[in-house]
């Protein structure tokens, strides 16, 4: 019996030192962490692409320990601004600002993790929209073009939106035969927006296909003529002719041609981009399946971006000409047949970042060709696969590499000549990574002519 009362008083002070009564408090009689959330749903509506909306929630501590987390989100188009991480005392509370910057068009969810398993997620809903909708399928030009009464036709739609208003085109085949003339004139600032996830090729392909006098006194052909600060992105864009013909076509404006594919069903455009004169254009995420030219920037003194871009199978992937000292070519992977993968006629652009990846290819002109003596560029952090890495033909200051900024170049796998040398200027390639350390005269750096190569910053580290 003694025994007994004994471990009876011995498990009610063990459930006293332990501290959990009645009340659920915690050791030191305070609550838990609590989470309160001021919503669980943020619906943003519909925001015309190119413009954004943001809407906030609270997370705040109802208990009495801590509360912390790292706020999260992983959906395109949605995004936590400012300080995304928390830590909350008792009573204390923060707000996070949910962005929503639609860049296609359609309905878009997001979930945004609290970064508590004490917090449930918030869900976020917003639909891209645009100002005009154009549908192949189901759409008549008589229709108002809102997106449940779309128009038929790109060649309507431009021709009734005004400046700076955007037309979102749903998948089919625009095309002649649906009643679309050739080309599609944008106005300024238009921006014409088809299905950018899948760069126009998705289970329906978003396709424009077709072909006309670019400009009057010009040879040039195009699907599409843009205009200063006009948008293309999310087509598939070919032409029933090859000759001359483009798919883009622009002068003297800023435009931004971004996540198309540039191919066609039945017959290869000629080139992807024309550009001429002046204006700041954008090039980025294209991919390229072109028979002669990919971006041709001839006669071009502006400033373009081309960026991150897929160039298989044309001769002439990029082609600089006209005095093109703003440009830059950074990031893009050239693949596939061709004589050269950019082909520097004229100025000083950047070329940076690119992947040169043709084993055996660029045999006779090299992936990057300078090919005149004013054709001046700055090659840097390049990696290339190939027979020959850069051809020079009477260049007088191109730029590989300096004792303060180092190339950067990997000449690793090519097969051939790194640098082929035909001129007069003495050049430096500082900073590179060459098939034999160091390059070897005459086998990695060919000299040609009388011109000469520094390779390094030490004495006689020079070609020939």
């Amino acid at each position: 019996m003694n025994t007994g009362k004994r471990l009876i008083g011995t498990i009610i002070m063990l459930f006293a030192l332990s501290g959990c009564g009645d009340d659920g408090t915690g050791p030191s009689g305070s609550d838990g962490a609590i989470c309160g959330l001021s919503t669980t749903t943020l619906g943003f509506g519909t925001v015309l692409i190119g413009e954004e909306s943001s809407l906030t929630f609270i997370i705040e501590n109802t208990g009495g320990e801590t509360l912390s987390g790292t706020v999260s989100e992983t959906s395109e188009g949605f995004a936590i601004v400012g300080e995304t991480s928390y830590s909350l005392d008792a009573g204390m509370s923060d707000t996070f600002t949910v962005l929503f910057a639609p860049e296609i068009f359609g309905s878009m969810t997001c979930e945004i993790e609290t970064g508590s398993d004490l917090c449930d997620a918030v869900h976020c809903t917003g639909t891209g929209g645009a100002h005009y909708y154009v549908d192949a399928a189901s759409g008549l030009d008589t229709n108002p073009g809102t997106s449940e009464e779309p128009f038929k036709t790109i060649t309507h739609a431009v021709s009734v939106a005004e400046i700076n208003k955007i037309i979102g085109v749903l998948p089919g085949t625009y095309d002649a035969v649906l009643g679309e003339t050739f080309p599609i004139v944008l106005k300024r600032g238009q921006m014409l927006i088809g299905n950018i996830p899948d760069k126009g090729l998705g289970t329906t392909a978003t396709t424009i296909y077709g072909s006309g006098d670019a400009s009057p006194g010009d040879s040039d052909l195009a699907a599409i003529v843009g205009a200063d600060l006009s948008t293309v992105a999310g087509f598939e864009i070919g032409a029933p002719y090859y000759i001359v013909t483009f798919g883009i076509y622009f002068s003297n404006a800023a435009v931004t041609v971004t996540d198309n594919s540039f191919t066609s069903t039945t017959t290869s455009l000629y080139g992807g981009i024309r550009a001429r004169g002046t204006g700041a254009a954008v090039i980025m995420r294209n991919d390229f399946l072109t028979t002669s030219y990919g971006v041709y920037g001839a006669y071009c003194t502006g400033a373009m971006v081309v960026e991150s871009n897929n160039f298989q199978t044309m001769a002439i992937p990029v082609d600089l000409t006209g005095n093109a000292n703003n440009t830059i070519v950074r990031g893009n992977t050239f693949v596939g047949n061709g004589q050269v993968g950019v082909q520097v006629q004229d100025g000083h652009p950047l070329i940076q970042n690119n992947v040169f990846n043709k084993p055996g290819g660029y045999a006779t002109y090299g992936a990057i060709r300078c090919q005149n003596d004013t054709a001046n560029p700055t090659i840097r952090g390049n990696t290339f696969t190939c027979a020959i890495g850069i051809g020079i033909v009477n260049s007088l200051g191109v730029d590989i590499g300096t004792a303060g900024d180092p190339g950067g170049n990997d000449f690793s796998g090519v097969t051939g000549e790194a640098i082929l040398h035909n001129g007069a200027a003495a050049l430096y390639a500082i900073g590179n990574i060459w098939r034999n350390t160091p390059p070897v005269c005459g086998t990695d750096i060919v000299i040609t002519s009388t011109g000469i190569i520094t390779w390094g910053t030490g004495a006689g580290e020079e070609c020939p």
